[in-house]
């Protein structure tokens, strides 16, 4: 076994919890910049670690439960090189200010007895993720369209929340594997394409409204 084979193993095999941590911390270096903390330290660590927070877990969790209720058993689990390509990727995107993001840190890890899912089960349970993404974001938006939020840290934490919430579930939408996109797609072209298309509005268009 190399040693790379051993750090995915290793990571592979990591507890949840701290699997989810190094996801969010893998996620949220876009946004952790020396510019930011130096302007303001709480929105330029703690707003980008909640919303990459918002963005990963519910995502994840929405997966393994809809795993779970098909009778599968399902945990988050953590890849070294997915984990290592997602943090320097977003690392350099936040230096830079491209703004390109990816997310391959992880991914929900479903076994099912009898040798595996049906097509269906399938697309619904990758479905189940960006869904779960653009809820969040609607209610974000919803949020900062008409509750009168008293100070400017909340206004730009649910923009934020808005934000990654949008573009986490169009990018786990393209068809590209492992990307829930293709089981979707290969489930139900319909529901794929108009998910696809709403996911793209909200990620690129509404940054005028708000």
């Amino acid at each position: 076994m190399s040693y790379i084979d051993y750090l995915e193993w290793r990571f592979r095999n990591l507890n949840e919890g701290l699997s989810f941590l190094l996801a969010i911390l893998s996620l949220s270096v876009a946004f952790i910049g020396p510019i930011y903390i130096s302007v303001n330290p709480i929105i330029g660590v703690l707003i980008p670690i909640i919303t990459a927070t918002t963005a990963i877990v519910p995502h994840e969790i929405a997966h393994r439960q809809s795993a779970r209720n098909y009778g599968c058993a399902s945990r988050f689990i953590l890849s070294f090189k997915g984990f290592i390509v997602t943090l320097l990727i977003n690392l350099i995107s936040g230096i830079t200010g491209f703004g390109f993001l990816v997310f391959v840190a992880g991914y929900t890890g479903i076994f099912c007895r009898f040798g595996g899912m049906s097509k269906e089960v399938e697309g619904k349970t990758a479905f189940a993720g960006p869904a779960t993404n653009l809820v969040l974001a609607i209610l974000a938006l919803l949020i900062i369209s008409f509750v009168p939020l008293p100070n400017l840290f909340l206004k730009y934490l649910f923009a934020e929340i808005f934000e990654f919430n949008s573009y986490v579930a169009f990018f786990n939408l393209i068809p590209i594997p492992p990307l829930d996109g293709q089981k979707v797609l290969r489930w139900n072209p319909a529901v794929w394409g108009l998910a696809l298309v709403f996911s793209l509005i909200l990620t690129f268009i509404p940054y005028y409204i708000i």
